[in-house]
């Protein structure tokens, strides 16, 4: 069989990333993993507003997005000091920053729609999968059996089968964090407002997707006492930092994740292009990992469709140049800067500390700054050029 493009990943990247191109009319095979056992998770993602708008072009039905709350602000704010110091983020008048969403609601979505899309053939991977390369033309076999062909594959997931990884250089790092994901229930005193309060064991973010439901993710480091502590003990611990703000809180179920950090220098390699995780793995403290991947496909979908419009194959050289060189500066920033935010920000040190202090106090005051920010962390600087 010949396709367009052949996907193959388990994640919500992987499947965005089908359904935009086969939006542009493009035969797509999406390769399933069935090896991989999957399981619910209580992880929550913060969709900005240009990635729910960008949703809402690929997916058949906007319904079950819709149910969720807008995010109309957002306050950061240090706990290490013996002031309140925070900022607030927030968009225009009546203007969303965007949607926090159950990742659970958001992979049933993508899943109903990849079945529903006549352009979409999905395949089961069961044992094994290979690509093979011979001049211009890229081969998928399965389980030793069925070959499928493409101009391009696109990949979202690490595996040494289907990646030279002499030819794209990764910087990793085991970010010596875990983080702890809890869904809590409470009668919240403030609606429409996501938190993020910045401890010195790390941020502890409080993600609210209902009037009376909400994630809380606590980016801990492996030596903070709180990654010990018993539900109840957590509960309380988590209450004295945010009861007074947003109302006592019950811990309904927990989760614990060990963080790493992934960031690929370039985003091709021959007809292979990489999305997702395997391109930019960050840190959660901005909320931002599926926004940079959506703005990855966007800007790939648009791309391919500009060359293929004006009689160039898909596979051409220049469409995964361009597509690499004008995402890197936006993917690098982000990556990088969160690593250093999260340092800073939950330093121990007092001069770094103060310093992060006057900053915020400083920052809170420059609205065009603020403006800045929000522009570019909901994705409009990035959407409205497309």
């Amino acid at each position: 069989m010949n396709y367009d493009f052949i996907i193959y990943g388990g994640g919500m990247s992987s499947q965005i990333v089908a359904l935009a191109l086969a939006k542009d009319n493009f035969r797509v095979c999406f390769i399933e993993n069935s090896t991989i056992k999957k399981s619910e998770s209580n992880l929550v993602t913060f969709l900005s507003q240009g990635s729910v708008n960008y949703l809402y072009r690929v997916i058949d039905d906007p319904s079950e997005l819709n149910q969720f709350a807008n995010i109309e602000k957002i306050t950061c704010r240090l706990a290490n000091t013996n002031k309140d110091t925070s900022i607030t983020f927030n968009n225009e008048i009546n203007s969303a920053l965007g949607k926090i969403v159950p990742n659970k609601i958001i992979t049933d979505v993508l899943n109903s729609c990849l079945k529903k899309n006549k352009n979409i053939e999905t395949l089961i991977k069961k044992k094994s999968i290979r690509k093979k390369m011979d001049s211009k033309k890229l081969s998928i076999i399965l389980d030793e059996q069925k070959e499928i062909f493409a101009k391009v594959f696109i990949l979202s997931t690490h595996n040494q089968n289907l990646l030279d990884y002499n030819k794209i250089k990764f910087i990793s790092r085991d970010l010596h964090q875990t983080a702890i994901s809890m869904n809590v229930v409470g009668q919240f005193k403030k609606q429409n407002h996501a938190l993020q309060i910045f401890t010195t064991s790390g941020p502890l973010a409080f993600l609210p997707y209902s009037n009376n439901q909400a994630s809380l993710v606590w980016s801990l480091k492996n030596d903070s006492n709180e990654l010990y502590y018993k539900k109840s003990d957590l509960e309380s611990q988590i209450n004295n930092y945010l009861e007074k703000e947003i109302g006592s809180l019950k811990i309904d179920n927990i989760e614990r994740h060990k963080l790493n950090f992934n960031f690929a220098k370039k985003l091709y390699e021959e007809n292979t292009i990489i999305i997702g995780n395997i391109a930019h793995n960050i840190h959660p403290i901005a909320g931002q990992g599926l926004n940079l991947s959506i703005k990855d496909i966007s800007l790939f979908s648009e791309i391919i469709s500009k060359y293929t419009s004006i009689g160039y194959e898909a596979n051409n050289t220049m469409v995964f140049k361009e597509f690499n060189q004008l995402r890197k500066i936006d993917n690098a920033a982000y990556s990088f800067g969160t690593l250093a935010l999260d340092k800073i920000l939950s330093s121990k040190n007092s001069l770094v500390s103060m310093i992060a202090n006057t900053g915020i106090k400083i920052l809170e005051k420059n609205s065009f700054a603020k403006h800045k920010i929000v522009k570019s962390a909901t994705g409009a600087e990035h959407f409205n050029t497309l």
